[in-house]
């Protein structure tokens, strides 16, 4: 067996994913092809969600809902009656969240991604953030759930919001500056099939997944509270453990064979530095 095929067969072996089962990933790896017609359903989704959430934060799409199921909804202050478009100070500010979110994948789809989109691929991540910013919703506007609610069901900006806004706008800020930097290296010509290993992900591997997990806790916890933003966290650095990043490990190694061992070397950890 020669070095580059050692090299190759211990990284593979060294990855486990976490929870010891690799599952299905929805990026097909290196088919770097155009796919305008799935690319423009997945923005589709992510643009329509923002418009969706307002309705949930502003019109009361889910007042409805949450009362059908014995709930109560969170009341507005009453000066809220004054502010634009019917959102309150801490309602605009988890519009905002949401569309920086999608703004940030559309960004992300149309300026750094090369894979192509499987229809499965665009519907299931689509419809997965709508899923997801929804919960968010749904939990804020409950007043059993909510962690804007006060003792009398009003809602009220605490210190969970602003920890967990600054989670997101630390989380979100990671993420694009990573893949931007990760960017910048690939455009360059000189660097071609070169394996980047510098700025934010010679922290770890895949530290844009670290910021994507932050910043989503940020967003549960501004909503839902303690509870909601670890198991958010939680739940991200499972997801992308045994899914993306398994996947993503086969076809860097594959790729970049020796560059990928020295740079798994260089920086051990995966998602979380200095744990993981």
């Amino acid at each position: 067996m020669s070095t580059t095929q050692t090299v190759t067969a211990t990284s593979v072996a060294a990855e486990k994913p976490l929870g010891g089962k690799a599952r299905p990933d929805f990026v097909p790896r290196g088919n770097k092809s155009s796919s305008p017609l799935t690319t423009t359903l997945f923005l589709g989704l992510r643009i329509g969600d923002c418009f969706l959430q307002y309705g949930l934060l502003a019109l009361g799409l889910a007042d409805p809902l949450i009362r059908f199921l014995g709930g109560n909804v969170l009341q507005k202050p009453l000066e809220s009656v004054h502010f634009p478009l019917g959102l309150t100070p801490y309602r605009a500010a988890l519009l905002v969240m949401v569309s920086m979110a999608a703004l940030k994948h559309v960004w992300f789809v149309l300026c750094v991604a090369q894979e192509a989109w499987t229809v499965t691929g665009a519907l299931a991540v689509g419809f997965f953030n709508v899923f997801w910013f929804s919960t968010n919703s749904l939990f804020f506007l409950t007043t059993a759930l909510s962690i804007a609610s006060n003792t009398s069901g009003v809602e009220d900006m605490g210190l969970a919001f602003w920890i967990g806004s600054f989670l997101y706008w630390v989380g979100i800020g990671a993420e694009t500056l990573a893949e931007v930097q990760r960017k910048q290296f690939k455009d360059d010509a000189r660097n071609k099939g070169k394996c980047y290993m510098g700025g934010l992900f010679s922290i770890c591997r895949h530290i844009n997944y670290t910021g994507y997990s932050l910043w989503r806790a940020g967003l549960g916890l501004a909503t839902g509270g303690w509870i909601l933003g670890a198991v958010t966290f939680a739940f991200f650095i499972w997801d992308f453990s045994s899914r993306a990043i398994p996947a993503l490990d086969a076809y860097c190694t594959k790729r970049y064979t020796s560059q990928w061992a020295e740079y798994k070397r260089r920086t051990p950890y995966k998602i979380l530095p200095g744990i993981y």
